[in-house]
């Protein structure tokens, strides 16, 4: 009896001493090790592509969003790891703009510094991703290790002029992946750069990122003074001029011209006056055509408009003015100021 009691213990030595041997190995054999970035969005918000050239970011002294990199191992993992992780974004080779959505949407990029200096690209390409360093010293229960990465959205209104109104959703692909050394004991080597692809151990995964942008309804409008001379003398006969307005529509949208009597007390759409000094005033007309036969007004009291469809372009539109024969008053400066509205 003493003599087997003696065999079966033996025995379980040896199984111990087996399993110790095996939680040993486990680590290098059964390591879970991944990176993943976060979902994240740019949303320009509502955007005005008439209103000349501005710039349209979410701010200029922060991100307009953040992309987080989580690298973990799993459970009954021994040992450290050092990670080279990639935030890779398609669709900028060669410092291409990127568009939210397809032909005919709004153009925009995507940039790593706040400044707007430096295309966030992916790996392989010009220019390239954002690369980070994670490292982290695994135990029995797994652990992980984080950092946020700033992504800055900048878009220019004067190269969306031609957008046509409404909301457009789209993004670039993007992925993170990771180059990665591991050590039992002791330090890990440097892993290679991600950045020039996948090198010894490694992997990647996919994250959505959501760009966004609202083009609004807008229409801008100026004109030119209309001179119809510094020396008239006796206005024994009519003296015509002309001017222009401009205006410029988002793409689409169709617009009407209207002017108003102008600022002269007792002037009206049928007989628009020129101011001088005292009571003394100027009779002038403004048409749409050069005959001189329409008058420009609102459509009320016989007189017209003009209008057209926007490009997002300047349109110009002539402005024919005419100062009829009439008895000449006392010499001076006459002026009158016409508002031009655009309704759209």
């Amino acid at each position: 009896m003493r003599r087997g009691a003696f065999i079966v213990k033996r025995r379980i030595a040896l199984r111990t001493a087996l399993l110790l041997l095996a939680a040993v190995a486990l680590p290098r054999a059964a390591l879970a090790q991944s990176c993943q970035a976060s979902n994240a969005s740019v949303a320009f918000g509502n955007v005005d592509v008439v209103a000349g050239s501005q710039n349209y970011a979410a701010s200029y002294s922060a991100p307009t969003s953040n992309i987080t990199v989580t690298c973990n191992v799993g459970l009954l993992s021994l040992g450290s790891l050092k990670f080279s992780a990639c935030i890779n974004l398609d669709g900028a080779s060669g410092g291409a703009t990127r568009t939210i959505g397809g032909a005919g949407s709004p153009s925009y990029n995507l940039y790593s510094d706040a400044g707007h200096g430096t295309v966030w690209g992916a790996t392989g390409s010009t220019p390239g991703p954002v690369s980070v360093s994670l490292a982290i010293t695994s135990v029995l229960l797994g652990a992980t290790a984080s950092t946020s990465v700033p992504i800055y959205g900048y878009m220019l209104s004067n190269l969306n002029n031609t957008v046509v109104p409404g909301t457009y959703n789209g993004g670039p692909n993007a992925t993170v992946s990771y180059n990665y050394t591991y050590a039992v004991l002791g330090t890990p080597s440097n892993p290679p750069s991600c950045s020039a692809g996948p090198s010894g151990s490694n992997g990647s995964s996919s994250f959505s990122l959501a760009v966004s942008a609202t083009v609004t309804h807008d229409c801008s409008v100026s004109a030119t003074t209309i001179s119809f001379g510094g020396s008239v003398g006796v206005l024994t006969g009519a003296i015509p001029s002309t001017g222009t307005i401009t205006a410029t529509c988002t793409s689409g949208d169709a617009y009407t011209l209207s002017l108003n009597k102008g600022t002269t007390s007792g002037a009206s759409l049928a007989d628009r006056q020129m101011a001088g000094s005292g009571s003394a005033v100027v009779h002038y007309q403004l048409y749409t055509n050069s005959s001189h036969t329409t008058v420009w007004g609102d459509s009320t009291a016989g007189t017209a408009t003009l209008g057209g469809n926007g490009t997002g372009n300047s349109q110009n539109y002539t402005v024919y003015g005419l100062v009829p024969q009439q008895s000449t008053p006392a010499p001076a400066t006459y002026n009158d100021t016409v508002t031009v509205t655009v309704t759209y």
